[in-house]
């Protein structure tokens, strides 16, 4: 059985049974990469092929759901994850209709969703990590806490929920323990660049644009998380006055799929500083 890895709102592996059928190659890998509307493309041509089981037609729905997400087609991803779920329901499809529905504002759906979630796998603790991402989104800092001491006690070892729980603590003005708890995650050796923009976010709320800036070039050099980083330089130019080269953070970065902590506010924080900054609608560049 081959690993399909699907980009997106979160990387994370679902076993499909081999799709690497001559011709097709192509197709596969661009459609599991989900990087936009060249993906989606793609995941209608393995799905029209008449050489996808049935029994897996809920992913090419999902990936191609995802490739719509990243192009900022919202409402065609949406349609595809209803259909994905329709055929199978699964806890990463719900996970990712809920975060279709944070993009539009629509938090009691997205919660909803990952209520489901959380009900068809309880001791993942990815689920109560993504609604602790919407709850935090929607300003409940407590609900979202509460979610991740539960993530943390299904996964100790998962760094992301305490990275998350260090950004909370950083928005109440706590930056000294969670630079701490960030500093802890770093250490572990990992060259997961989580950490790093974690740092520079924190930083950046100091006013240490330096310390931020130096963190952001080594998630740029990781190559992960780069969009996020892109938005963080962004507005660190915009605090030195640069703001030329603040839309062009803030255009690159809306231009990559990403998975940080705070993707989804950020993201919507750039397309509005894009268009203060120059004076026209920036979300048409959303993901593609």
């Amino acid at each position: 059985m081959r690993r399909i890895y699907l980009a997106g709102a979160v990387l994370l592996p679902i076993g499909v049974a081999s799709l690497a059928f001559a011709g097709m190659k192509e197709d596969l890998a661009s459609c599991t990469a989900a990087r936009g509307r060249a993906s989606a493309e793609a995941c209608t041509r393995v799905m029209n092929s008449g050489r996808l089981p049935d029994e897996q037609r809920y992913i090419g729905h999902f990936d191609r759901g995802m490739a719509y997400h990243h192009a900022g087609e919202y409402m065609r991803a949406w349609v595809d994850y209803n259909e994905a779920i329709k055929l199978h329901p699964f806890a990463r499809g719900y996970h990712a209709r809920a975060f279709i529905k944070q993009d539009l504002g629509a938090y009691d759906g997205a919660l909803a969703d990952t209520g489901r979630a959380i009900a068809l796998a309880p001791s993942d603790w990815y689920g109560f990590y993504c609604r602790a991402l919407i709850l935090r989104d929607r300003g409940d800092n407590d609900g979202a806490m509460a979610d991740l001491d539960r993530a943390h006690e299904l996964a100790p070892e998962e760094k992301r929920p305490k990275l998350m729980r260090a950004q909370i603590l950083a928005d109440a003005g706590h930056v000294d323990a969670a630079r701490d708890i960030i500093n802890k995650v770093i250490a572990q050796g990992s060259n997961d660049s989580a950490g790093f923009y974690a740092r520079a976010a924190v930083a950046f709320k100091e006013g240490r644009l330096d310390a931020a800036s130096d963190d952001l070039a080594r998630v740029l050099e990781l190559g992960q998380d780069v969009g996020a980083a892109h938005i963080l330089l962004g507005r660190v130019r915009e605090a030195r006055g640069d703001t030329k080269g603040a839309g062009k953070h803030y255009r690159q970065a809306l231009a990559e799929p990403d998975t940080a902590l705070d993707w989804r506010p950020a993201r919507r924080l750039a397309r509005d500083r894009l268009a203060a900054l120059e004076g026209g609608a920036a979300g048409a560049d959303d993901g593609k």
